[in-house]
């Protein structure tokens, strides 16, 4: 509980602070990164041909891997034409180095100072070859150099440099022979039963490590008090406070918001309140020990696309029903969506009630000019005709099957315009199930997530031979939690969906397209398994799709499943859409 003199500085504090964000906010030549990412994204993907990331920086920001750092809004410059030339010169100058493996190759901790000065010293190197690949920017860096503003040059030495340069980034690789974690739970990280309450935007930070915390040392922790007249968040520096879960951040925000989110701690604890930011983890974990004790586990190979083969019976793969029910969600689901259930049955009746075209039968509602065309040249050959010259229409089989997966990890625990990712995956699966059931075609529904190779939950919500009356329900209790190693997903799904017999399957992935877990299952290796997982399945004539409900899907999803072979829903409304596309892929086949 604050103190009069407390709170009256802290309301003092907080009023001049807020009055300098929205100034910043209101200035029309402002340009944030949050809003160029995508189009810097695509340029940068673009010109190296590698999977480039964009993250917010702390301060001017570098590169690391693929991964590129830059200021989170630029208003340097008078408009904000120039503030977005900025960030392209940017991008260029940062990949241009990045060709150039001009970073800083030691693990060791580097000061500010030396990494920028690294920065400024290798400039004249860095800009030859820029202006050499693409003569244009000569231009552009001039003319962005005089409209640079003079008062910040004056202010604070190298500024120019600084902003135009960036700084040397350390890129740490993972290290082969580092301790597997020890003292974390080896219960998988399940998402909250509660409804999250708050959720702030954190500080750009460019690399978290994580701190494994000794039990013992956090059970003997003293507490102790620091007096100052305004809140404020410390530093790590060892030792370890008990995590409550209680949902104090919007009363800390002012605290928080000066807070560096340097050192993270991972529990299983519940929480009620998100402090949210990108970062690139530098964890040092070769892999951790989360090793089930259940025995009942599939063995799958995974890709190595560096080595261009597989690991042997890498994952292992626990299937299990689903126990959890939600009784009301399914009624409400189909309530609050009854038009766009009934624009949907309407588009899959008129593809249930096309007739397919069959030729050169005996018999038919009219004649197959191509068949005629070969009867003539039979009989001018001196060879017996066909009698199969007729043409019949007969309506479609339903000879089809369909498995819809969910992405059932911590990230669909997100949410989209007010709603949760999971929810809205829930929503699409029950309206999906429900038409699939009207016209009696074979279907499933089942979820995954992750916690390594080790232990990749598969859970069973709808079997293909069981009740949708009696299994719904359970569709409707998923919930999340884990990572999302999809490429062992899919491969499990292929098994399942294979022992059909039907000749038309689909597999069908709810998910954001993007493949982690906590034994670096990312980048590059997480997407090349996925795409290889996909071969797999074409290779058995089991086709694919995704449908993505979430914004940062569109850079991982068209690398792994095709142009043609995913949809994106910008917001739950897209449903019908979304839908729709996939009702007119989806074939009935004899």
């Amino acid at each position: 509980m604050f103190e009069p003199d407390e709170f009256i500085f802290t309301k003092i504090a907080m009023f001049f602070k807020n009055r300098k964000k929205k100034s910043i906010q209101e200035d029309l030549s402002l340009v944030k990164l949050e809003e160029v990412k995508p189009q810097l994204t695509l340029i940068s993907r673009a010109l190296t041909g590698d999977a480039i990331e964009i993250f917010p920086a702390e301060n001017e920001g570098g590169y690391k891997g693929v991964n590129l750092f830059l200021p989170t809004y630029i208003a340097l410059f008078k408009n904000a034409e120039l503030n977005y030339s900025f960030y392209l010169f940017r991008i260029f100058y940062l990949i241009t180095q990045r060709s150039l493996n001009l970073n800083l190759t030691t693990e060791k901790e580097t000061e500010l100072s030396v990494a920028r000065q690294n920065a400024r010293q290798s400039a004249s190197e860095i800009l030859k070859e820029l202006f050499l690949q693409y003569p244009t920017l000569e231009d552009l860096y001039t003319k962005l150099n005089n409209a640079f503003p003079k008062e910040k040059i004056e202010k604070e030495e190298f500024f120019k440099e600084t902003m135009f340069f960036g700084k040397w980034m350390q890129n740490v690789s993972e290290d082969p022979n580092a301790k597997k974690l020890e003292n974390i739970s080896l219960t998988t990280k399940k998402a909250i039963e509660e409804e999250i309450k708050t959720i702030l935007k954190a500080k750009a930070v460019e690399e978290v490590k994580t701190v494994t915390i000794d039990k013992k040392s956090q059970e003997d922790f003293v507490l102790t008090h620091n007096f100052e007249k305004v809140e404020t968040a410390e530093s790590y520096e060892n030792g370890a406070r008990d995590f409550d879960g209680d949902d104090e951040l919007e009363s800390h925000e002012n605290a928080v918001e000066e807070l560096t989110m340097k050192h993270v701690v991972r529990v299983d604890d519940p929480t009620h309140s998100i402090y949210q930011t990108d970062f690139i983890e530098n964890t040092s974990i070769a892999e951790s020990t989360t090793i089930s004790s259940d025995s009942n586990f599939i063995l799958y190979d995974e890709w190595d696309y560096k080595n261009r083969k597989y690991k042997k019976d890498f994952c292992k793969v626990f299937p299990k029903n689903n126990l959890t029910r939600d009784i009301g969600f399914y009624s409400k689901t189909i309530k609050e969506h009854t038009v766009i259930l009934n624009s949907l049955r309407k588009q899959l009746t008129s593809i249930h009630n096309k007739y397919q075209i069959q030729k050169r039968q005996t018999q038919g509602d009219d004649f197959d000019l191509d068949a005629i065309t070969d009867v003539y040249a039979d009989i001018h050959s001196n060879k017996t005709p066909s009698e199969q010259i007729y043409i019949s229409k007969r309506k479609l089989e339903k000879d089809l099957s369909i498995l819809i997966l969910l992405d059932t990890s911590l990230s669909s625990d997100g949410y989209v315009d007010g709603l949760r990712v999971l929810d809205i995956e829930k929503q699409v699966s029950l309206l999906f199930g429900t038409l699939l059931h009207e016209f009696q075609i074979d279907f499933s529904i089942q979820s995954f997530h992750s916690k390594t190779r080790n232990h990749c939950s598969y859970q069973s919500l709808k079997g293909f031979d069981e009740s949708w009356e009696k299994r719904r329900d359970f569709v409707s209790g998923v919930q999340a939690e884990g990572y999302t190693r999809i490429g062992t997903a899919l491969r499990h799904s292929g098994t399942l969906i294979n022992t059909r017999g039907s000749k038309n399957k689909w597999i069908i992935m709810l998910s954001d397209g993007k493949p982690n877990d906590y034994d670096k299952y990312e980048g590059k290796y997480g997407i090349n398994d996925v795409k290889q997982a996909l071969r797999e399945l074409h290779q058995n004539n089991i086709q694919t799709y995704a449908l993505a409900i979430e914004s940062q899907a569109k850079y991982y999803l068209p690398q792994m499943f095709g142009s043609s072979h995913f949809e994106i829903l910008k917001s739950p409304k897209e449903m019908v859409v979304a839908l729709s596309t996939l009702f007119e892929k989806i074939k009935y086949r004899n």
